[in-house]
């Protein structure tokens, strides 16, 4: 069956989907869209950095969004997925999130301080909290790190 990746933006209460339960929907999500390639300038061999791409403007997205980066990976039906509001960026509508789907979360190492960039940066676009030396500064100095999805799970059962 064909899957397509997406990465979708979640406040830290919302991180509960892991362990079963359901979020809203008809949610923001991200993913490599014709235009993003575009937009960066990518090839249809550059899918890896595309992905990668659409993961970190995801993390910008839940920073303007949830005041973190918290960022669930799942791959999904692509009947679920609609065109978004900013296709340039990745922006695509998540119908539903099924948890089956889910594979992954990304977030900020335990002790990273997002306070500053979160503060500047709500309620904006992408585009313009990309631009801010706050935001790039947790880009650039502070990589999120990946988490398995059965950690999650096990953990809740212990």
């Amino acid at each position: 069956m064909n899957r397509q990746l997406v990465f979708v933006p979640v406040s830290e209460d919302e991180l509960r989907v892991l362990g079963g339960e359901t979020l809203g929907a008809d949610r923001p999500a991200y993913t490599v869209t014709p235009e993003l390639l575009a937009e960066l300038g990518y090839g249809e061999s550059d899918s890896e950095d595309a992905e990668y791409a659409a993961l970190v403007l995801a993390s910008v997205a839940g920073l303007a969004a949830h005041g973190i980066r918290l960022v669930v990976v799942a791959e999904v039906d692509p009947s679920l997925v609609s065109a978004g509001e900013d296709p340039a960026n990745g922006q695509v509508v998540l119908a539903e999130l099924p948890t089956r789907s889910i594979t992954s979360w990304f977030a900020d190492e335990p002790g990273t301080d997002v306070t500053d960039a979160a503060a500047i940066s709500k309620g904006l676009s992408i585009d313009q909290a990309w631009d801010l030396d706050q935001v790039q500064d947790l880009l650039n100095h502070h990589d999120l790190l990946w988490n398995d999805v059965v950690e999650y799970r096990r953990h809740k059962e212990d």
